[in-house]
């Protein structure tokens, strides 16, 4: 009975970051590369795979809590790096010989 919670655990904890990686990478593909059309059909088709398998999980599922609270963190994060760049350019101000 213990290996199979510890099984359960391991399927939770991979699906929560396959779930994570293909959303940063669905975060990239606006960015174009050397790979851009093969990649677009890979992340399309592994988005409609993921869709479909989010869907069919109970609502509470920790792959479903990981991907409710993604967004929230990408906003917070660009919040973060903005307050940063003008902490940085508030330090190169001061730094700047007169």
């Amino acid at each position: 009975m213990e290996k199979e919670a510890g099984m359960d655990r391991l399927v939770v904890a991979a699906l929560a970051g396959a779930a994570g990686v293909i959303a940063w990478n669905l975060s990239q593909s606006g960015r174009q590369g050397p790979g851009a059309p093969r990649q677009g059909w890979l992340a399309r088709h592994m988005l409609d795979h993921m869709e479909r398998m989010m869907a069919s999980l109970p609502e509470n599922a920790p792959p479903k809590l990981v991907m409710s609270i993604l967004p929230k963190l990408q906003a917070q994060n660009e919040t973060i790096i903005a307050l940063l760049r003008e902490q940085n350019e508030l330090l190169r101000g001061r730094r700047a010989p007169p």
